[in-house]
């Protein structure tokens, strides 16, 4: 219910002119993989009680960027880096003034098989976002340090494994407790 309260918000932004601070958590996805993960970060976010603005890279507009208070980004590998859609998407950011500077920000991959390049799609994220000043944060557990990757068509793992889904989910709970901290800590609440 409080999901469908939420996106409902989100919807009438536009009609009465006023933006409602968010967490951004966009992606590129191709066969699914990479979009479960996307919408498992979403429902960390909202375990925490904060609002997850869910879209696909190709949906992502201005004002979500600059109204987020995180953005978290995730890419399926290619040939060990990120799809070179969502290298376009990062380079659309607008970058005059450093727009972006001190909000917070997160990655998510997925990779068909063991040692394809998730870390290293990860890290072309995270370098991407500290060029814009952003703040990077990795997952809950120290096997997302670098934030939360899922392997799905290698091994004992076919699809999304509920392993690498936890771990998104984590990563979004991870970002949404920053938010919180951050923002009661200019708050005073």
């Amino acid at each position: 219910m409080k999901k469908w309260s939420t996106l409902l918000f989100l919807s009438l932004i536009p009609i009465f002119g006023f933006a409602q601070q968010h967490i951004l958590v966009a992606y590129f996805s191709q066969s699914g993989s990479t979009q479960k993960m996307a919408e498992e970060i979403a429902n960390g976010i909202a375990s925490e009680d904060q609002i997850a603005l869910l879209k696909p890279i190709d949906e992502v507009n201005s004002e979500d960027l600059l109204n987020a208070q995180a953005i978290i980004v995730g890419s399926p590998v290619y040939n060990g880096n990120p799809a070179p859609e969502l290298l376009a998407f990062l380079n659309s950011w607008p970058f005059e003034g450093r727009l972006l500077k001190d909000k917070i920000g997160a990655a998510f991959c997925s990779g068909g098989g063991i040692s394809l390049g998730e870390e290293a799609v990860l890290h072309s994220i995270h370098r991407a976002m500290l060029i814009h000043g952003m703040l990077i944060l990795g997952g809950n557990e120290v096997e997302s340090a670098f934030g939360a990757s899922a392997i799905t068509d290698e091994g004992p793992f076919e699809g999304v494994d509920p392993l690498f889904l936890e771990k998104a989910k984590g990563l979004g709970i991870r970002v949404a407790q920053w938010v919180k901290k951050i923002h009661s800590s200019h708050t005073g609440k």
